[in-house]
């Protein structure tokens, strides 16, 4: 038997769910490596139901949303496929919502954020360690609400752009003949600013008065970010900086290290977690999207001017409105993490950590991280009978089976791999985090990508698989990893190239390379696993395709 935490109703039947589905993904852009099992659990039940929710909503016409299910700790999805003669139905209905979704879809987006962020505001605020149990599990009811309301405007979102995003594309081919992987698609929907380069812009000026106040030194000789901390108190302008650090905190901080699950400290819980940032870009004297945004803003309007030459008169307004909402959903790919992902997953952790540690001092458990070992009804129940409560052997045991995932190799795909690009391009989501490598012959390369940032550079690989590993990178080296996310945006300031296994166009690696104006080849598959470190490798963003030199 598999490692499926005795979560017995989401764990993959490999003789049905193979037969009532064609293939099934491994979900490595945001579960490798594996989630907890609460976070499993949650995953499961709650991320699925936001995506369902939201395709039902607009009425996707070839997706119901996806289906979850674990296999040997690490979670599968696939797409669930509107019965053939429910399309065309669903079809115009997703037609008369998308009229009404593209009316000031900029102005809705505002007011959903401020809208997600009022939802935490609460728990954002209250005093955890002085309410009592009663009050807890209220909080703890209160934060998987949260989670769930925050799914459905975020799954909205991402459905209706991401698919007006692939019919602009296709209106492209049809009334331009310019095909998905002519490199002009990238041009039109790059230079555009948003929230998550903001944030990383102010990490980049705290960093820039780190250096003017004479702290580069300490931050760049000090390995270990809590001695740093020490340091900096010790100076009038090191204790003034951390003022400012903090004050950046109490705003931007609700952010964990990992981009999802709860089992790693937010900034605000332990303020030494933001530091490798600022050292990433301490030594940069400009903020690089800041530099390429005109550059690329001025090639994105001669990229207008050609392709709106190109369309018949009679379809420019409807073409016009299809690359706007497209230019939206790129910025909106970036612009949405920190209130979706980050601060979503910060908020939850804070009242689920507040009762890991009532429970191990009730001797419930036998430490505070391992409440993440429970699942969400259990720790539900135990709350407020707490001291009656004996979990321990249960979160040793689960503990054990975590551990055992994290050895686990997932294949990548279960079933028949061949209709993966069938499937895939039935749901929008899919077609972005597991696009299909590109493979042209005559390159003769080693890997092939399924999108890319223009450039070509020549560099040492260094193979890095999760957030925790990135102080390994050094100045220049090309990233070799399963994805790039949030977290990862501060190796942007430091690497010479990317290649990753999964990525289409509209992928945080794919756009973060083009404003970065770094090479980029995403959506390779196997990039992990053909490239070592230390291996000399060429990347050619121009063409799509990936050179071992070495």
């Amino acid at each position: 038997m598999g490692i499926d935490y005795g979560m017995t109703g989401v764990v993959l039947d490999e003789e049905v769910d193979l037969k009532n589905y064609t293939v099934w993904i491994c979900e490595i852009v945001h579960g490798y490596p594996p989630w907890t099992p609460l976070y499993t659990a949650m995953f499961c039940e709650l991320t699925a139901y936001g995506m369902q929710h939201a395709a039902e909503l607009l009425s996707c016409p070839e997706t119901k949303g996806f289906e979850w299910k674990l296999h040997n700790g690490y979670v599968y999805i696939t797409v669930i496929e509107p019965r053939p003669d429910e399309v065309p139905a669903r079809e115009k209905l997703f037609r008369e919502r998308m009229a009404a979704f593209l009316e000031d879809p900029e102005g809705k987006w505002v007011k959903d954020r401020q809208r997600i962020s009022g939802l935490y505001k609460h728990i954002q605020e209250v005093d955890i360690e002085s309410v009592s149990l009663s009050q807890l599990r209220e909080l703890f009811w209160e934060a998987f609400d949260v989670f769930r309301k925050v799914h459905e405007i975020h799954f909205y979102w991402m459905y209706g752009l991401y698919l007006l995003n692939f019919r602009f594309i296709a209106a492209c081919e049809e009334l331009a003949g310019i095909k998905p992987d002519d490199p002009l698609h990238g041009k039109l929907i790059s230079g555009f600013d948003n929230t998550l380069f903001q944030i990383n812009k102010e990490m980049w000026l705290l960093g820039s008065k780190a250096r003017e106040a004479g702290l580069a030194d300490l931050f760049l000789t000090i390995e270990d970010d809590e001695e740093l901390m020490s340091k900096l108190r010790e100076s009038e302008a090191g204790r003034k900086w951390l003022d400012e650090y903090l004050e950046f905190l109490k705003v931007h901080g609700w952010r964990c290290v990992r981009i999802v699950d709860w089992a790693t400290p937010s900034w605000v819980e332990k303020p030494s977690l933001g530091l490798p940032d600022i050292k990433r870009t301490i030594a940069k004297e400009t903020f690089a999207p800041d530099v390429e945004r005109e550059r690329l803003a001025r090639e994105r309007e001669q990229a207008e001017g050609e392709l709106s030459a190109r369309v018949p008169q009679e379809q420019r307004e409807r073409f016009d409105k299809l690359l706007k909402v497209a230019q939206m959903a790129a910025s909106w790919t970036e612009d949405h993490t920190p209130f979706c992902e980050l601060a979503q997953n910060a908020v939850t952790r804070k009242v689920i950590w507040e009762v890991g540690r009532r429970f191990a001092r009730a001797g419930v458990i036998d430490e505070p991280f391992d409440i993440f070992m429970l699942l969400p009804w259990e720790i539900r129940k135990a709350i407020v009978p707490l001291e009656r409560v004996d979990y321990r052997r249960l979160a040793r045991w689960r503990r054990g089976e975590w551990q055992n995932a994290l050895k686990v190799e997932p294949p990548p795909f279960l079933g028949q791999i061949e209709k993966l690009g069938e499937v895939a391009n039935k749901d929008p989501i899919i077609r972005v985090v597991g696009a299909l490598p590109i493979v042209r012959a005559e390159l003769k390369a080693d890997l092939y990508g399924a999108a890319s940032a223009p450039g070509v550079v020549e560099g040492r690989a260094r193979v890095i698989m999760s957030e925790s590993q990135l102080s390994e990178i050094e100045p220049g080296e090309i990233l070799i990893a399963p994805f790039t996310a949030a977290p990862w945006i501060a190796a942007f300031h430091v690497v010479g190239g990317i290649v990753t296994d999964m990525g289409g166009t509209m992928s945080h690696t794919v756009i973060m390379g083009r404003e970065f104006g770094i090479p980029i080849v995403a959506g390779t598959l196997e990039a992990t696993k053909k490239i070592k470190t230390g291996q000399r490798i060429r990347v050619d963003g121009d063409n799509i395709a990936v050179y071992l030199l070495e």
